[in-house]
């Protein structure tokens, strides 16, 4: 990637508009330099009231979340993929629910990664969002949906092209 390439990709992800490791490779380190670039040039500059209309249609988005609040709000350009510790696999949580004790994640696979024969204590869905996720003969691509029964041993799994996966779980055993 050309150095002009890499400086744009950098700063939309430090914008939000694009996310590290799935549409870009811009370098980790540079996004952050730019981030807090970014947050030094917010602290030089004076404060501005809104107009009174601005402020009235904000406090109205605030007051409008603040009545709804929901249980969970992650955005996409949330940075909190975190790594599940199997090379190439990365989780993002959306929602723990602590009455059904069910997982409600993201998980991304980079091309060729694979997760381990794994025990399912409790039903797992899972919608193929991107990419594609095989077992023996069986491939699920983009849109495919599978759900695993309580009490069922699932295979390794892998993927050829990379993925990024919708999950609803309970316990097995590489998820806390």
């Amino acid at each position: 990637m050309s150095d002009e390439r890499n400086l744009e990709q950098a700063a939309l992800v430090a914008l939000g508009m694009l996310e590290v490791g799935d549409k870009t490779d811009a370098p980790r380190e540079l996004v952050n330099q730019m981030r807090e670039a970014a947050a030094l040039l917010a602290d030089t500059v004076d404060p501005v009231l809104p107009s009174p209309r601005l402020r009235e249609r904000l406090l109205n988005a605030v007051a409008g979340y603040e009545s709804l609040k929901p249980l969970a709000d992650v955005r996409a350009h949330d940075e909190v993929w975190a790594d599940s510790g199997i090379p190439g696999v990365d989780m993002k949580i959306l929602f723990r629910d602590r009455k059904s004790r069910r997982t409600t994640m993201l998980l991304r696979m980079a091309p060729g990664a694979s997760l381990p024969v794994h025990h399912h204590h409790d039903d797992e869905q899972c919608l193929v969002l991107r990419g594609d996720i095989r077992w023996g003969d069986l491939v699920y691509r983009e849109g495919d949906f599978v759900v695993m029964g309580d009490d069922t041993t699932h295979p390794k799994v892998h993927t050829a092209g990379g993925n990024v996966l919708l999950l609803i779980a309970g316990r097995n055993e590489y998820m806390a």
